[in-house]
């Protein structure tokens, strides 16, 4: 007899990139692709907590409870409302797994974080893509148009990146307030996704202890460093995070993540100061891009967006090899600029002065 596989895996647009394509980093170029931590200082620190890590972590199952004490004094709530998971990714999938059946409605925005799309073709979802425009020459979310289709669809779940990625904006606190009561009314789940805070400082966490509508999902990946490690959180009312537990693996995440988290949560200064020295880093960037003559979008992670306009075919054949970042946007909002993800400044520097050099060449 065949298998049977659920229906939603036969969708021939639900595609998933294989492993075996990948091939070792290369540490020659500089690499600001990804929205990864480059502070050196964090690097060596990290690496310094490693080597602290006992014999057994490797060779034993985890006992988490200490880390999840420590994370709940760092995020301020009660441990009951915390669980780990595989990167913010993990849980973004728990809020699917926990809500979403085939047919119900998900609402997110897009351009976006690219599993939202993924996690609802995977588990059947009926996608409901809020697009952001242009306007003012910047991408422009329309909150009447999330506000509607709230009302409309009453979804099982509302995706809201704040800060998106990869358009590097917010929704206020009053409007995302305002979105939650809504919300509220309409039996919708708001999942907030804080992967770049402390990046942008606010955050939605106090809210969860006025509404179980709330999931907020933060990595590790980014102001703390440890993307490699692929560990993540998600903070909710304590019935919510109940129901994350039912459908977690044995283990949340291993013992080496649960051993490193509770020595790096012991270091959040540490953290702090390197996020000081990265947004430095944007800043200085920024700031030579515009004496240049090029436009800057404005964001609030560890990215940023640059026109180049005239000058973009020589600057992009300048960086080729050298740097790596993304390029092009095909999204119309996005259309005409580069991403690049922001580091200190010593990292930055390299950047401006292969840029630096092409706009002299162009000039002469």
């Amino acid at each position: 007899m065949a298998i049977r596989p659920k229906k939603s895996l036969l969708n021939p647009n639900l595609f998933r990139p294989s492993a075996l394509k990948s091939v070792p980093r290369s540490r020659e170029p500089i690499w600001l692709d990804k929205n990864e931590n480059l502070d050196s200082i964090l690097m060596n620190l990290n690496h310094s907590i490693l080597l602290e890590l006992p014999l057994d972590a490797i060779a034993t199952y985890p006992e988490a409870g200490e880390t999840y004490r420590k994370l709940a004094d760092y995020v301020g709530v009660e441990p009951e409302s915390l669980i780990l998971t595989p990167g913010s990714d993990g849980a973004i999938r728990y809020a699917f797994e926990a809500f979403v059946e085939p047919g119900d409605y998900v609402i997110h925005t897009s351009p976006t974080f690219a599993m939202y799309s993924v996690y609802c073709q995977m588990f059947g979802a009926n996608a409901i893509t809020i697009e952001y425009t242009r306007k003012e020459e910047k991408p422009y979310l329309d909150l009447n148009q999330i506000k509607d289709h709230l009302k409309k669809y009453k979804p099982k779940l509302l995706c809201l990146p704040n800060p998106d990625s990869p358009t590097g904006t917010i929704i206020a606190s009053g409007e995302l307030s305002e979105i939650l009561n809504l919300c509220e009314q309409t039996g919708t789940v708001l999942l907030l996704d804080e992967a770049y805070f402390p990046f942008y400082d606010w955050t939605g966490v106090p809210w969860i202890k006025r509404s179980s509508n709330l999931v907020v999902a933060r990595t590790f990946a980014k102001a703390w460093g440890l993307a490699g490690l692929r560990v993540g959180y998600a903070v909710a009312a304590p019935n919510t995070i109940d129901l994350f537990h039912k459908i977690r693996p044995m283990y949340e995440v291993n013992t080496l993540a649960v051993e490193f988290l509770s020595r790096a949560l012991d270091r959040e200064i540490n953290m702090k100061e390197s996020v000081i020295r990265i947004k430095d880093g944007k800043r200085f960037f920024e700031d030579k891009m515009r004496s240049f003559g090029f436009g800057v979008l404005q964001t609030e992670g560890n990215f940023t967006h640059v026109d180049f306009g005239r000058f973009g075919k020589s600057v992009h054949s300048t960086l080729f090899n050298k740097v790596y970042y993304r390029q092009a946007f095909e999204q119309p909002c996005l259309k005409g600029y580069s991403r690049f993800s922001v580091a200190p400044i010593s990292v930055m520097k390299q950047v401006v002065e292969l840029i630096e050099e092409t706009v002299k060449a162009e000039r002469v």
